[in-house]
């Protein structure tokens, strides 16, 4: 069966036209961070978990007991790492203060914002634009470990930083 000479030319057309509407269309927007903010990521301590990423469990921030105040070195340390993640583009996270079951619940909610605006302070001096809702105490209702004994405890007692593309 053969198609009149016109019929094939208007199909050359429409089949070149298609291909060109689908060469023309833009790439999706990049959803994830990028290769090089993954690097500064990881050798932060960062750790992927689903959409976010969080620092790593052996750097992340413990407080003793009652005490939302960090020493010079962790400060150094926490500049530092904001000045990275700003030079890679990232400009914002979200700094979460958690405290043990020890004492009143309303008690902890206030010890635990105390400890997340005390790691936010030298981030934001480094570069990282933090809003208020950004820097959140989470008391006690997060618990990583055990609050019966004084390992679990110590390991509740932390502030975590979290970082979304």
């Amino acid at each position: 069966m053969t198609y009149p000479f016109a019929y094939n030319i208007r199909l050359f057309f429409i089949a070149s036209f298609a291909l060109l509407l689908a060469a023309c269309q833009s790439t999706p927007p990049q959803t994830g961070f990028s290769p090089a903010q993954i690097a500064v990521l990881q050798s932060e301590g960062f750790v992927e978990t689903g959409l976010d990423w969080q620092l790593n469990m052996p750097e992340r921030l413990l407080f003793a007991t009652n005490e939302s105040g960090i020493s010079d070195d962790q400060q150094r340390r926490i500049g530092a790492m904001a000045a990275r993640l700003v030079s890679v583009g990232i400009m914002t996270a979200r700094v979460e203060g958690h405290t043990d079951s020890v004492g009143t619940a309303a008690y902890n909610l206030t010890l635990s914002q105390a400890r997340a605006q005390a790691v936010a302070a030298p981030m934001q001096a480094n570069g990282m634009q933090l809003t208020a809702d950004q820097i959140v105490g989470r008391g006690e209702t997060l618990p990583l470990s055990s609050n019966a004994t004084a390992e679990g405890r110590q390991d509740n007692r932390r502030v975590v930083v979290i970082v979304t593309p």
